[in-house]
């Protein structure tokens, strides 16, 4: 997963929308998705290691890598 999680996040940062709201919808609650897209919108990074340390390990690595690509790919692309 972790490598297919890379792959995914190559594709979005060179421009290319991806649909994983199936993945993340399994993943995330509304709540915790509507949480994490207030962070990305008024955060001024999008680093992850940030974002671990904003949400103090309410969300894992994994978690933040699959909705931010879902971020970007809805948002930034």
């Amino acid at each position: 997963m972790p490598q297919l999680i890379k792959e995914m996040e190559a594709i979005v940062f060179y421009g290319t929308k991806l649909d994983i709201n199936y993945s993340v919808d399994e993943l995330l609650d509304e709540d915790q998705q509507e949480e994490l897209h207030d962070y990305f919108m008024e955060s001024e990074t999008d680093k992850i290691d940030v974002a671990i340390d904003e949400f103090d390990g309410d969300y894992d690595d994994e978690e933040l890598r699959l909705y931010r690509i879902k971020f970007i790919s809805e948002v930034a692309n």
